[in-house]
């Protein structure tokens, strides 16, 4: 088995993930020097990524893996795990124990992974949400064990479904970002076990719940190994962590404010772009995150916590969607879990180490 994800904080890897209007997926590797200067690769380590007929939208990154799932759910549910430090490619399984009602047509689904320290493995939690012919929505979830053969449906369905967020993974669990109705002021965190394979709620520090618009302002990451959520709504930046004084008790459970960066000292304002955040992660020094105003140029701004300070970066490319993702040195190798894509397949993947 691959070494296990620890609690020691590893310093983070960037890659920019580069998907094309027919299909592919190009992945390079980045280096940030501190100061302003953001470098590519040459080449890509995963070019010409895509499936014949079909289109895959990225979904999570855990430890050093990708996931993708295909765009359009009504051809087909498969799903993809990439690692892009050893150019494997892994398609699992596609077999479920969900039954679907015949009324009933898929709407969408979203993907996370996780580690289950009592079992030694991993696992990847998949929530559905089906459209009846009476437009009512239900919500199930299944979990896959990495290198079995089928999804199982979990007894307990989520009680909501985590629509356009991004889930972050910590501590053997999920979060999901989510607003029950529908409103930019009633933000919870959605939160999934992978342990006990259950769903529950993480509230989120006090001191946020008077905040208005708070669903374009609050952000969840993978902080130093710990669950974090950093607050932009005002021309500030805060950085709240959840330490967790006893895992199996979420009550004790407790957010502390870990940074607060004043940013009427550096010419950058948040307020000013506020709308346009999104795509926050983890760099050696602090964090990052994309802004993208009007004319949709790319900037991402590096807020190093060591100065507290922060520097943009333009990204020139014309690829408005590219995005930056940071990954860790957790060599999750995917030929121990199933045979890899080959090129002479379905997929098209040329690697270049």
């Amino acid at each position: 088995m691959d070494a296990l994800p620890t609690e020691i904080h590893q310093v983070p890897r960037l890659f920019l993930l580069s998907p094309s209007t027919y299909g592919e997926h190009r992945m390079y590797r980045l280096k940030y020097d501190g100061n302003g200067l953001l470098t590519k690769s040459k080449h890509a380590i995963v070019s010409q990524f895509k499936s014949i007929g079909s289109y895959y939208e990225h979904d999570f990154v855990f430890c050093n893996l990708f996931g993708f799932r295909r765009g359009d759910v009504d051809d087909g549910r498969s799903f993809v795990l990439v690692n892009p430090l050893k150019g494997e490619v892994l398609m699992l399984p596609t077999t479920s124990d969900l039954q679907v009602p015949p009324n009933s047509s898929y709407c969408n689904d979203t993907y996370s992974m996780g580690f289950d320290n009592m079992t030694n493995t991993y696992k990847i939690v998949r929530v559905s949400r089906h459209l009846k012919e009476d437009h009512q929505t239900m919500v199930a979830a299944e979990v896959l064990v990495l290198g079995t053969s089928s999804w199982q449906e979990l007894p307990s369905a989520p009680p909501c479904y985590p629509s356009c967020a991004v889930a972050t993974s910590t501590h053997g669990a999920v979060h999901w970002l989510v607003s029950r109705d529908h409103t930019s002021s009633s933000v919870h965190i959605l939160s999934f076990d992978f342990k006990n394979e259950e769903f529950y709620w993480t509230p989120h520090p006090l001191a946020l719940k008077k905040k208005p618009n708070l669903l374009d302002s609050v952000h969840l990451l993978n902080f130093r190994g710990s669950l974090a959520l950093v607050d932009v709504s005002s021309s500030n930046i805060e950085i709240w962590v959840l330490v967790l004084k006893n895992y199996d008790d979420k009550k004790k459970h407790e957010w502390v404010l870990n940074y607060k960066i004043y940013m009427h000292k550096y010419p950058l304002r948040l307020g000013t772009f506020v709308s346009g955040v999104f795509d926050f992660g983890e760099w050696e020094h602090g964090i990052y995150f994309h802004e993208q105003n009007n004319r949709c140029r790319r900037i991402i701004l590096f807020v190093d916590l060591t100065h507290r300070s922060m520097k943009s970066v333009l990204l020139k490319d014309r690829q408005t969607r590219m995005t930056i993702h940071s990954c860790t040195d957790n060599i999750i190798s995917l030929k121990n879990y199933g045979d890899l894509v080959e090129e002479e397949e379905e997929w098209h993947s040329k690697v270049i180490l």
